[in-house]
């Protein structure tokens, strides 16, 4: 299944985890996993401007704001969640798997209000992913199989004769397969112990084992004798009466309509028990991955860039929204941030299609007898064009440490200084229809820049100040 059905999926799982299951993770690792996606991208800043997460209202137009404004926790649930489902419902969804889909989502909304309802304010993300993946081997199968009409009785109301169906057809039961599919994509302790629950589970694993159990219980109605029996477990949980957590489990259902909505995931809410009559049911846009300039997204995330300098977040977070900015709002193809590091230029931070390599590659020599691109850049200050062909000077600072590595396309560079001192530099260029220019976004690239610097001055200005 995740060799033949779930490859890509896997890979950026395995990304997600090495970066946000490290405490010392930083905003711009995630950010550049989820920015190599447009759709991704899209949905994460879909969801984190949603009612669950932006109480606030304000609205979030960079990765790098949703990360600092939801934890890295939330963004890695926020993703694990979007990749799943936006796997398993791709193209037309097999009606099984829409079902088990908007079941997982009621499920991990419900799992996730219980848990807080007892006054946990950490760990609601784990339990929600846990309760949305708890049917992830199931939903797996019918989503890979081809012939559905000849499993009925894996479909059978009997416990019994889908325990036979799974032995013969499977040679394992479903929820083998979410534990395994669970162990080799980490995705936590809490799937893996609701799976199998012990006498001694934690409020985690009881918020999980619930939530899911409501959903299935919430499919005959909220009036059923199935549902009555969960709700009973809901009230001693929580502590409420019967008719208060009947009020509390059915608003959310309104709210897991709402969550699926805000996943793209539309054709869910029909399938999710709610009080609801009415849904506005939103198709997800598909992201052109040609990157085109877009002035109100540059004005937005400019916006983001003064408050987040106001709140004093770190340079790092100041940096890759800048990045953000240029890559995005300008349409700038591939944007890095290279460092001054003696005689050697050292990429850092960096964003776009292909630009993997960088990390390793971007080394450029700017000691004081190499001429490039970069010393002639840093040499004058400020802002440059280079525009290299056959009738211009500049195609004679192309040397073949920069060919090597960023090819032969017209670049921007700007050189940032921070207390009169030269310390890195941005670099942008676009790599598709030849990497062709504009004036307007020289001059976009230009203002970003000098946002970034008068950012830098200020966090500078604070840090001496001790604030």
């Amino acid at each position: 299944m995740t060799h033949q059905n779930f490859p890509i999926l896997g890979n950026v799982m395995g990304e997600l985890n090495l970066i946000t299951g490290n405490e010392d993770a930083e905003i711009n690792q995630l950010s550049e996993v989820i920015l190599k996606d447009p759709n991704l991208t899209s949905l994460v800043l879909k969801v984190a401007n949603s009612v669950q997460y932006n109480l606030s209202h304000s609205h979030i137009n960079t990765v790098s704001r949703a990360i600092v404004h939801i934890g890295l926790k939330g963004v890695r649930a926020i993703c694990i969640s979007s990749l799943v489902l936006d796997t398993l419902v791709h193209g037309k969804p097999k009606d099984r798997v829409l079902k088990l889909v908007a079941q997982g989502i009621h499920a991990a909304t419900q799992a996730r209000n219980l848990f807080q309802a007892m006054g946990e304010e950490d760990g609601g993300e784990e339990v929600f992913i846990a309760a949305l993946l708890f049917n992830l081997g199931e939903m797996g199968f019918w989503a890979s199989d081809d012939n559905p009409e000849k499993h009925q009785d894996l479909l059978n109301d009997s416990p019994e004769i889908r325990r036979e169906a799974m032995a013969k057809i499977l040679g394992t039961s479903f929820k083998a397969i979410t534990l395994e599919l669970a162990r080799q994509w980490h995705l936590g302790e809490v799937l893996e112990q609701a799976l199998y629950p012990r006498d001694n589970a934690s409020l985690k694993v009881k918020a999980v084992v619930t939530g899911e159990r409501l959903s299935r219980a919430a499919c005959y109605g909220w009036q059923s004798p199935q549902l009555k029996k969960v709700l009973k477990e809901v009230a001693d949980y929580t502590g409420m009466s019967m008719s208060a957590a009947l009020k509390k489990i059915k608003e959310g259902g309104d709210e897991a309509a709402e969550v699926a909505l805000s996943y793209g995931v539309a054709e869910a809410c029909p399938l999710i028990p709610s009080s609801l009559e009415d849904f506005v049911l939103e198709k997800p846009s598909s992201a052109n991955k040609i990157l085109k300039s877009d002035s109100h997204l540059q004005l937005s995330i400019l916006r983001d860039l003064s408050i987040a300098t106001q709140e004093n977040v770190s340079v790092n977070t100041i940096f890759q929204m800048v990045l953000e900015g240029m890559h995005r709002g300008i349409g700038l193809e591939r944007v890095c941030l290279a460092f001054i590091k003696g005689r050697k230029l050292e990429g850092k931070h960096m964003l776009g299609e292909g630009v993997e390599s960088w990390h390793s590659n971007f080394v450029m020599d700017i000691s004081p007898f190499s001429e490039n691109i970069f010393t002639r850049c840093i040499e004058l200050g400020g802002s440059c064009w280079f525009k290299p062909d056959s009738s211009s000077k500049d195609n004679d600072l192309y040397s073949n440490d920069v060919v090597k590595v960023l090819h032969h396309f017209p670049c921007f560079i700007h050189v940032i200084e921070v207390d009169n001192r030269k310390v890195a530099v941005f670099y942008a260029d676009r790599s598709d229809f030849g990497g062709k220019l504009s004036h307007e976004q020289f001059e976009s690239f230009k203002h970003f820049c000098s946002q970034a610097q008068i950012s830098l001055n200020l966090l500078s200005k604070n840090k001496s100040q001790g604030r």
